[in-house]
């Protein structure tokens, strides 16, 4: 393995890794004991490992739910996907990514150390994703590899420090304190989600209440939230069957009758989404002490940035309606295409980034508006992350043409600011 692969692909690219080694340096600068730090190394990466358990288990009914919805409407288009696109730019662009993931890291600690934004952005996927955005667009224009690299780096570096900068007054409002932000580039669309739900806030003294009361009795009457998901997936699923007709269903699923398929996936996706509450309890109990250590020798006062599934605990009936809401607001956005004249490049909802993105879009519109900003704004969440990639998909022409494309609002942002960037500042 050469420096690159071991920097893209090595301690930056596994973020399960990558935490387990700020634990370890934190619960070392602490002078715990060795038990404790083996016992908090480990659970930092175990908890880790349960959320991408969780949110694997998870898309496999997402990604069937997505087909049902592709057979459905009959639609054929380019799907927000980060991992695919990702793929195509390490071919091409490895040594760049590389070196942008490694010097925009060491820039972000830089800005948070001396400056007042102390959020340190520890979502080791996300800055890889970021990094090969950011090559695959630069490496298109007349610049030498260490422009690129530079640009890049700079580009990334504000992206890890202002994404997180920006969220956190939403955050903070759902978490009570300042001890953990949000890591994922979607900060774009949680502030919109913020903004929105924030015309929606709850009267002094007004009674709070569960998203919906219909879908909080069946909460009640199990005592298990995770009952009232697998009835939720069962309802979706049920009535996506029924629009794509049992025929297309049973011809998808190897000959299984709708009913079956339909309790098998809310199952699949219900303990998916237990597992990832359980990691994210488990990683957040031992990643935030251990990082006390770091931020008293590197980062005075930082704050870990965590990837987005650390709100789902806070609020889950409401993660589950933001995910609903927001992937009915990218369906609207995909019809939208479907009617523009002369559109023959069609967006359909990425369900993965709505579930994620939108879930936690879904905790923080709830915390802020309850009922009402919910719905409205994990509605026009959805509607903004399925539209925005679309005008990134010009600015890739550097993988060629793919049906796949950035699924969070970030990443059109960055795209946008860096092409600016470069038209009228270096006049490329």
């Amino acid at each position: 393995m050469n420096y690159s692969d071991a920097i893209s692909r090595g301690v930056l690219g596994e973020p399960a890794f990558l935490l387990g080694i700020i634990a370890f340096i934190g619960l070392v600068i602490q002078r715990e004991t060795v038990e404790r730090i083996i016992q908090g190394t480990i659970k930092t990466i175990l908890g880790y490992i349960l959320i991408q358990i969780g949110a694997s288990a998870a898309g496999v009914a997402l990604g069937n739910l997505s087909l049902l919805i592709q057979r459905g409407f009959q639609v054929i288009g380019i799907i927000p996907h980060n991992e695919v696109v990702v793929a195509l730019a390490q071919i091409n662009y490895g040594s760049y990514i590389a070196w942008i993931m490694l010097f925009g890291m060491i820039v972000h600690l830089l800005i948070a150390r001396w400056s007042p934004l102390k959020y340190v952005f520890l979502t080791g996927h996300h800055i890889l994703f970021m990094a090969s955005m950011l090559a695959a667009l630069l490496a298109v224009y007349p610049l030498g590899k260490w422009e690129i690299i530079i640009i890049g780096s700079g580009l990334l570096a504000m992206a890890m420090t202002v994404g997180p900068a920006i969220t956190q007054p939403f955050v903070r409002k759902v978490i009570k304190n300042d001890e953990i932000a949000v890591g994922h580039f979607n900060s774009f669309g949680f502030v919109i989600t913020g903004i929105i739900a924030s015309c929606f806030k709850e009267k002094q003294g007004e009674k709070r209440e569960s998203p919906f009361p219909s879908f909080a009795k069946l909460q009640v009457l199990f005592q298990d939230h995770i009952i009232s998901t697998t009835l939720f997936m069962f309802t979706l699923f049920l009535c996506a069957s029924f629009f794509v007709g049992s025929e297309k269903v049973t011809e998808l699923f190897f000959s299984r009758p709708p009913l079956v398929i339909s309790v098998i996936q809310a199952i699949w996706f219900a303990a998916g989404v237990y597992v990832i509450l359980m990691g994210v309890r488990m990683l957040l109990s031992e990643i935030v002490p251990a990082f006390q250590g770091i931020s008293e020798k590197i980062v005075p006062n930082g704050i870990p940035a965590l990837d987005c599934p650390i709100l789902f605990p806070y609020a889950p009936i409401a993660s589950i309606f933001g995910f609903l809401f927001s992937l009915l607001g990218g369906l609207v956005a995909m019809g939208v295409f479907v009617l523009l004249p002369n559109q023959y490049t069609i967006i359909i909802p990425g369900i993965v980034s709505h579930f994620f993105s939108g879930g936690a879009a879904g905790v923080i519109a709830y915390t802020i508006g309850r009922r009402k900003g919910l719905v409205v704004g994990t509605f026009i969440h959805g509607f903004i992350i399925t539209f925005l990639p679309y005008f990134l998909i010009p600015l890739l022409s550097g993988l060629g043409y793919v049906r796949a494309t950035f699924g969070d609002s970030d990443f059109a942002i960055i795209g946008f600011f860096a092409k600016w960037i470069l038209q009228y500042i270096f006049g490329l």
